[in-house]
């Protein structure tokens, strides 16, 4: 089958990770962001404000941006991330509801790494603290969160920490250290969330072979509030925690999912209504198998 040609959103990517992004002027950058089709069509998609589907379709479609370089030069973007803000912020955290009572983990790690990725500090700052100060990292950690509404109805704590959620803010936790100036407080959140993930040795029971569940092995680029294989060892690819004993096993479980002629697939697509696709089903993907590659060179 012939090879999809790259959306220049794609190559502007491989020039940001392959350290050429220095011979990208602006006037370059904004030409591949504004020629790209995919980020057309994210742009172009229709959206709400005024129920908690309608946010979450803004903050996918942000999330889904997010994964560009630059992104937030475009002047629609800025207006959706705006927006986002606006909607979500509360006291302490970001809730698609607009309520403290509506906070839920993974939802809330998404719109602080958004932020992070749109250089918005103080936007950020307000995501990170809640991961710091009410997030538990651990089995059987209390948490001291009081508005815990729709928290604890989908299961955000509980005995066991919802995996999806620790690691979207163990990885919003990595990246804003990476960009702004951060304290040993956030150092030592990351080093437990870190331990976390490596007991489970990225997909699997702490004291078991079992995988922890079916979509944590499935292949999928970019991710929603699902968390899967690809995106826990971008997130510990980051780190320099790859060569750890404890990723052998997923990483060799990502290299057999490899197709016979190169590259990869999505195996699957969330939310249909709220998500624009990077790559086709059924098919080797230009996004995915970027992103495969990036991890395992």
């Amino acid at each position: 089958m012939e090879n999809t040609p790259l959306d220049s959103a794609l190559i502007l990517k491989q020039k940001y990770r392959s350290l050429r992004a220095a011979e990208l002027d602006e006037k370059e950058i904004l030409k591949l962001l504004t020629e790209s089709t995919l980020i057309q069509e994210i742009l172009s998609d229709k959206h709400r404000t005024d129920t908690f589907t309608g946010l979450r379709k803004i903050e996918f479609l942000l999330a889904e941006l997010s994964e560009i370089p630059y992104f937030e030069k475009l002047p629609e973007v800025q207006v959706l991330l705006k927006t986002l803000y606006e909607y979500t912020a509360t006291a302490d955290g970001y809730s698609l509801t607009g309520q403290s009572k509506g906070i839920l983990a993974c939802h809330q790690a998404i719109c602080t790494l958004i932020f992070i990725r749109a250089n918005e500090q103080a936007w950020a700052k307000k995501g990170i603290d809640w991961i710091i100060n009410y997030l538990p990292f651990a089995k059987n950690e209390a948490t001291t969160w009081q508005e815990t509404d729709l928290f604890e109805r989908f299961g955000c704590v509980g005995n066991t920490p919802c995996y999806d959620g620790l690691v979207k803010s163990v990885k919003a936790l990595s990246e804003y250290r990476q960009k702004f100036p951060s304290d040993p407080i956030l150092a030592e959140k990351l080093t437990q969330g870190l331990n976390y993930i490596m007991k489970h040795r990225v997909i699997f029971h702490q004291d078991s072979d079992d995988y922890l569940y079916d979509d944590l092995i499935t292949l999928f680029y970019p991710y929603p509030y699902r968390t899967n294989i690809i995106e826990v060892l971008s997130l510990l690819k980051k780190e320099n925690l790859l060569k750890d004993p404890q990723c052998q096993d997923a990483i060799a479980f990502i290299k057999n999912k490899e197709l016979v002629n190169g590259g990869w697939q999505a195996e699957k697509i969330f939310m249909k209504s709220s998500w624009i696709p990077f790559d086709a089903m059924k098919r080797k993907g230009n996004w995915i198998t970027d992103e495969i590659n990036w991890i395992l060179s």
